[in-house]
Order: structure tokens, then sequence, then C-alpha cells
């Protein structure tokens, strides 16, 4: 698989992340899963959102090293940290995310940001050059 497609596996991941989630807080809304006094979902709904847009701008600070690593130009050490830190942030808010969504209630939206995070750490050992992306598909 190519780095491009890594990449198309990780971005459609995301957005398969926000419906999968979002359907099942309405879900779980709608069964009377949460006390009556949690009344309002919008702040799940917004944290996911928030989290899609904060993991879509770390994946730009990575386009730099990428654009170079793709041109075979050598990158300087601004894009190498920038790159490293982005990693390290989606990381980290991803493991959170595993994390917080971890109860029997949440299942769906624990195995797809978990799904999520396998397709990102594959997508980042071909960026970084620890597994060879497949050049003949």
């Amino acid at each position: 698989m190519k780095t491009k497609h890594s990449l198309w596996s990780y971005l459609m991941s995301l957005s398969t992340t926000l419906i999968i989630g979002s359907y099942n807080l309405f879900a779980n809304y709608t069964n009377n899963l949460y006390p009556a006094e949690h009344d309002i979902i919008a702040i799940p709904f917004a944290a996911m959102i928030g989290t899609l847009l904060t993991l879509l701008l770390l994946l730009l600070f990575q386009h730099p090293y990428r654009l170079r690593k793709a041109n075979n130009a050598p990158n300087t050490l601004l894009t190498k940290s920038a790159s490293v830190l982005a990693t390290t942030v989606t990381v980290i808010l991803l493991l959170e995310h595993i994390l917080y969504w971890s109860t029997p209630k949440h299942l769906p939206t624990f195995w797809i940001f978990l799904t999520t995070l396998c397709f990102y750490i594959h997508y980042q050992l071909q960026l970084y050059g620890f597994i060879r992306a497949d050049i003949n598909h």
C-alpha cells in the first residue's frame, strides 16, 4: 500500500469516526441511557467535531514534510520538528479519546477511534520510513 493510500485510509476513518460516534451518542440518548439531568449531548458532539478539526489541522502540519519526502528533497529541522510534534499530539489525542469512550455504552465509538489510531500509526510508519510503502500498486 502506498503512503498516499495509507493517508486516504486515515482520512476515511476520521470521517467514519465522526459518523459512528455521532450515531452512537444519538442512539444512546434516544434510548434513555443517559441520566435525565444530562439532557444535552451537544458537548460530546462538539468535542468530536473539534477533535476532527484538530486532527486535520495537525495533518496539515505534516504536509511540508510529506511534500519534501515525496520530491526526495532534504527536510529542514523545522519541517521535521513540526511533523514529529503533529504526530505526537495526534497520538495523544486519539489515545485520550480511546480511553474516554471505553465504556460499555460507547463501544462502537471506542472501536472506531481504535481503528483510526491503527490507520494513523500505519501511515506514520510509512511516512517516516520505518516500513516501506508497496510501490507495485
